[in-house]
């Protein structure tokens, strides 16, 4: 969604009652790298023209002569050390060889983990007075789930930690081709989710606002509770959306799958 102007308001009874006007956009973005796909055998840049054509000779990278070879106009490419060859083509943007664009470097992917295998990924610890000075732009948000007991209560711990503790608990992984920082955290729905964030030095952060809570008194609360007396009641349905997106859409039945950590850990005491 483009950056816009939101005036949050309440509707009672055909009246609109004016609750705060906001400039929404995007919290950050990703940072784009700087670089050019070359072709690895003679790093000029190729042609797109449904995959990636570069005129150099597929096996030893030297240009290649275009020849016309009958009177139809029929071009062959000749190389002067391979003789007749097809120039190179790439079918996909990895074949490619992709270097910084300010420096000409290639730039390397190291390949950390391996398809299909488990993943070890590292626990620490953060108060969240130092971690509230920190961006944390969400990228991806994804759902945790454990089956056996001592999963189950070393995951609550951690969780404790969150809400009674006021410390915040990082997941640092390798994930193929790049690292992956998370927070282990919940949803407002109490979802255990891992919250992966957008590395710092890769983050483009737009202008936002924090708020400190720490200093409210019980006069802020109670006008608190008394303003959000007037807002009207949620349903279900709000959560619903009619637009375009909907057209076509086989809608499947709710039925969430909600995995209680206090029930795996109880029924693990019942059957000691």
């Amino acid at each position: 969604m483009r950056p816009r102007t939101i005036k949050i308001a309440v509707r009672l009874s055909g009246f609109e009652m004016p609750v705060a006007s906001v400039k929404i956009q995007k919290f950050a973005d990703v940072l784009t790298p700087e670089t050019d796909l070359l072709c690895p055998r003679c790093k000029s840049k190729p042609r797109w023209a449904g995959g990636y054509d570069c005129s150099c000779c597929p096996k030893c990278g030297k240009p290649l002569e275009a020849i016309v070879v009958d009177e139809k106009g029929t071009v062959n490419y000749k190389c002067p050390e391979d003789g007749w060859q097809d120039p190179s083509h790439y079918n996909h943007w990895s074949q490619l060889l992709r270097v910084d664009k300010a420096t000409g470097e290639p730039i390397v992917q190291t390949k950390y983990t391996e398809a299909g295998k488990d993943v070890v990924a590292d626990a620490y610890i953060m108060d969240l007075k130092e971690f509230s000075s920190i961006a944390d732009a969400t990228l991806n948000e994804y759902g945790v789930t454990v089956t056996e007991e001592a999963s189950a209560r070393n995951l609550r711990k951690l969780l404790i930690a969150t809400k009674n503790l006021g410390k915040v608990i990082l997941i640092h992984y390798f994930d193929t081709y790049e690292e992956r920082i998370a927070i282990l955290t919940t949803s407002i729905s109490n979802r255990i989710i891992l919250k992966e964030i957008i590395p710092l030095n890769l983050a483009d952060i737009k202008e936002t606002m924090r708020i400190d809570l720490s200093g409210i008194t019980e006069k802020d609360v109670a006008e608190a509770e008394q303003f959000v007396k007037q807002l009207p009641i949620a349903k279900q349905d709000l959560l619903y959306v009619s637009d375009y997106r909907t057209k076509g859409v086989k809608t499947k039945a709710v039925t969430p799958k909600v995995m209680e950590l206090e029930s795996i850990i109880s029924r693990a005491k019942t059957t000691a």
